[in-house]
């Protein structure tokens, strides 16, 4: 159910990619309720980046989206877990990563829907 969109300047080998997912779900440990294996993943590689005006040569960016709402230090260790798996793997600094964090109220998948503000009676 998190879902992780990883653009990589780097080109990663195959076993590159698994063992960053791998290491990715791990830092899903630090989202209450999330484990590693519910993670869904696209890594993306030998992507071409311009930020800050130039081309940048060893980038990378994470779109990171979950269900409901955590606390700001789960978040900020979240964050800095997955920029250490990356950095680990593909070389590319924490300095060169940047990241976005979704926070979804709503996720519907494997034939349900489920929203945090809603519970649909007919459903019990």
């Amino acid at each position: 159910m998190p879902y992780m969109r990883v653009s990589l300047s780097a080109e990663l080998t195959e076993e590159q990619r698994q063992n960053l997912y791998e290491k990715l779900g791990e830092a899903l440990r630090h989202i209450p309720g999330k484990e590693p294996f519910m993670l869904i993943a696209e890594i993306e590689d030998g992507r071409q980046f311009y930020a800050f005006g130039k081309k940048q040569e060893n980038f990378a960016f994470v779109d990171a989206r979950y269900f409901s709402r955590v606390e700001y230090h789960a978040k900020r260790d979240f964050a800095k877990a997955v920029m250490k798996a990356i950095e680990e793997v593909a070389g590319t600094k924490s300095t060169n990563i940047s990241m976005n964090i979704f926070e979804l109220s709503t996720w519907a998948g494997f034939g349900d829907l489920n929203d945090e503000f809603y519970k649909d009676p007919a459903a019990d």
